[in-house]
């Protein structure tokens, strides 16, 4: 579980990042960020019902969460982000969503040198 200072939990906060936030996109994977005023870098994770039934969606959750963790204390500080998985990442294993993910990150340019 990633800690509670690093979760973006409420509803309003999602809404806003995917409304002002810049969006880069992936087979898998979408990546939602904005800056913000806290240090700490925040992460909010979305996973529909189009991905598939409730185990299925928190497999793809527990997986995300795991690869955030290992990666929060890579993560630039004052930012925050939501990581929305695609229907097509099912058929994706571990390290392929691990590789996805560190791409994004890079891309968005969130990741310490």
């Amino acid at each position: 579980m990633l800690p509670s200072i690093n979760r973006i939990k409420k509803r309003k906060q999602f809404a806003y990042i995917y409304k002002n936030g810049k969006r880069i996109n992936s087979k898998n994977l979408s990546l939602v960020m904005i800056r913000s005023k806290i240090k700490e870098p925040k992460i909010g994770l979305s996973v529909s019902n189009k991905v598939g039934k409730a185990v299925c969606r928190n497999k793809i959750k527990r997986q995300l969460r795991a690869i955030a963790r290992k990666q929060l204390n890579n993560l630039r500080i004052h930012q925050n982000f939501v990581l929305i998985a695609h229907p097509t990442i099912v058929e994706c294993d571990f390290s392929k969503i691990e590789n996805e993910v560190l791409s994004l990150l890079k891309k968005g340019n969130l990741l310490n040198e």
